[in-house]
């Protein structure tokens, strides 16, 4: 889990991040394009005025980070807790930040009424819009801030990342926001995905490494869906994930990776979202095939464990053009008797 320290000194806000901050939409597959909710918790009896404020000043810093030059952000946004039904306060897909931050400055804190919205609403919410309107080519992350976050929604939050391939970052405000319960409810690897910070003012200077992280969740592959990528730059990193919940749930798997480049490097890893050299070692599991055309290309095998939620690859390219990735999955054969 991560936790953001900070030390004022006269006017200097310095920000120590127990994590490598990786530089915003860092992995080219992404496009600098992610859809993107915010969900948050306004309990009247968790936030004040002046905290209130402070935090729509941080959603739009995370915003406004996730919109660099050429992006293509869509965000949603929508608050619980403090009335009967949850706020869509920005509704999914908004894809102008001025718009966004139309919505944003216009909300104001709501009274409390009976029978407050829970977060289980909300990401009921998520996946009712996602499944409408998300695309299939950008990185689908939902970011739930919060000061007390319920356990309870746990499994409505599991069910979220296996139906539409959801990655849950859970922000922690607050004392009461434990790092149990914060890791529990985030999305596995939770020391990329489970933040806690002190306070909402301590959450605004923290807005540029929370959207890195968000920015660099890979997108998602299903099995036998090929992935093209018409060029690549040498050197760098081309990252995917695949969901592994509806194949390890019963015993271990083996997953296949193939691509068209055999002179790319893979990596593969169960706890580091972006695999590189520095932090995985590479794969080497590789068993060169012929296409029907004759051109070379490779098989990658990773054996993966029972209950394993994410397999993340990363292929280091060559400069290749004309790249395609695809995953496939199969159990272990029985073994054979004489």
């Amino acid at each position: 889990m991560m936790k953001f320290y900070v030390i004022v000194v006269i006017i200097i806000l310095f920000v120590e991040v127990e994590a490598s901050q990786l530089r915003s939409f860092n992995n080219p597959l992404n496009g600098k394009s992610i859809d993107i909710f915010f969900v948050v918790d306004e309990s009247n009896s968790k936030i004040t005025n002046i905290n209130f404020e402070r935090l729509k000043t941080a959603l739009k810093s995370i915003a406004t980070e996730l919109n660099p030059v050429g992006g293509s952000p869509c965000f949603g946004v929508y608050f619980f807790g403090a009335t009967s039904s949850v706020r869509s306060i920005a509704p999914f897909p908004t894809c102008s930040i001025t718009l966004l931050n139309t919505y944003l400055g216009q909300i104001q804190r709501a009274m409390a009424q009976p029978n407050p919205s829970s977060l289980v609403s909300a990401l009921t919410s998520i996946e009712s819009s996602c499944s409408i309107s998300c695309r299939s080519n950008a990185p689908r992350v939902t970011i739930v801030f919060s000061h007390d976050p319920a356990p309870s929604a746990e499994l409505a939050i599991r069910q979220l990342e296996n139906n539409s391939g959801m990655t849950m970052m859970v922000v922690g405000i607050g004392s009461k926001a434990t790092e149990t319960i914060v890791e529990q409810l985030a999305s596995y690897p939770p020391q990329y995905y489970a933040i806690h910070v002190a306070s909402e003012l301590e959450l605004i200077s923290t807005a540029q490494p929370i959207a890195s992280f968000a920015s660099n969740v890979p997108r998602l592959l299903g099995i036998n869906q090929p992935l093209h990528t018409p060029s690549t730059s040498s050197a760098a990193y081309y990252t995917v994930q695949l969901n592994l919940l509806p194949y390890t749930k019963m015993n271990n798997k083996i997953i296949m990776f193939a691509s068209n480049c055999p002179s790319c490097k893979v990596f593969g890893s169960l706890t580091e979202p972006n695999p590189v050299s520095d932090n995985t070692n590479q794969n080497a599991n590789m068993r060169p095939f012929f296409a029907y055309s004759g051109y070379p290309n490779s098989k990658y095998y990773f054996r993966v464990p029972q209950n394993a939620s994410r397999l993340f690859v990363s292929v280091l390219s060559n400069g290749m053009s004309g790249v395609y990735f695809v995953f496939d999955v199969f159990d272990l054969p029985a073994l054979m008797t004489m």
